[in-house]
């Protein structure tokens, strides 16, 4: 990352929260998993914001193709100038509900971005929507968080990369699971970006989430997660934790 002059809020977002590269190689895991270690080649990322998994994936394989689907154009024009010279990747700016092809072997939901969805019939209509654009035995990955310490506010602060990443739960509302969160950054210098990031939630549950993608048509789906051996694969139980990250994978 440039320090010489005041980064981009995006760039800050990538550096301190997504790991493209694995999260990449995990993708191209989970679908393999579902079909006895064959190999996906057309992800379609939605709700991707800068592209950066959709472009890690190309970049992993000279096979593989992606598409980033996102709504927002000045994050999209960003993340023009930064991928726009990776091979075969395709950077869509619409609305995920909007996009009807090519049909894919993959789609991803990552970044907990289905939680926009404030009620289950909107949920259910965007799963129904990413399970017609996939292929025949085309799989669906979409992850969840929660605990008590999701419901819980306050701000956790971590290190990122030469700067101060904080988490900010400002509001939950247990009857709605609404849920207000916030990202802000702490620069060198005293210099601060403050709710450089803002999410308008609702915090879905495993089995809310795991009911509307059997009733969109889903035909098996698995929960992953960080098991004992450090490994993220699947589970049939999570042990009772303050804060915990899944993935539900789904196959149509």
């Amino acid at each position: 990352m440039d320090r010489s002059k005041r980064p981009h809020r995006l760039e800050l977002y990538e550096h301190a929260v997504q790991q493209p590269r694995a999260e990449a190689a995990l993708l191209a895991r989970m679908y393999a998993s579902c079909h006895d270690g064959e190999s996906a080649h057309l992800l379609r990322e939605d709700f991707a914001g800068t592209g950066a998994v959709a472009a890690a994936w190309c970049e992993s394989h000279p096979e593989r193709q992606a598409m980033a689907i996102e709504n927002h154009g000045p994050t999209l024009r960003w993340a023009e100038r930064r991928r726009g010279d990776v091979d075969d990747l395709h950077l869509v700016e619409a609305d995920v509900m909007a996009v009807g092809s090519p049909k894919v072997d993959l789609t991803a939901a990552l970044n907990f971005s289905t939680f926009i969805y404030h009620d289950p019939a909107s949920l259910l209509g965007y799963f129904r929507h990413a399970r017609k654009g996939l292929r025949p035995g085309g799989v669906f990955v979409m992850d969840l968080f929660g605990g008590p310490g999701a419901q819980r506010l306050g701000t956790q602060t971590r290190p990122a990369d030469g700067f101060v990443y904080r988490w900010e739960q400002r509001s939950f509302d247990p009857i709605t699971h609404r849920l207000d969160c916030r990202i802000h950054f702490e620069l060198p210098g005293g210099r601060a970006i403050k709710s450089a990031f803002r999410y308008d939630w609702r915090l879905w549950t495993p089995p809310e989430a795991i009911d509307l993608l059997r009733k969109a048509g889903f035909g098996r789906v698995e929960v992953w997660a960080e098991a004992p051996n450090g490994r993220v694969q699947p589970v049939k139980r999570l042990p009772v934790a303050e804060n915990w990250v899944l993935y539900l994978v789904a196959a149509r």
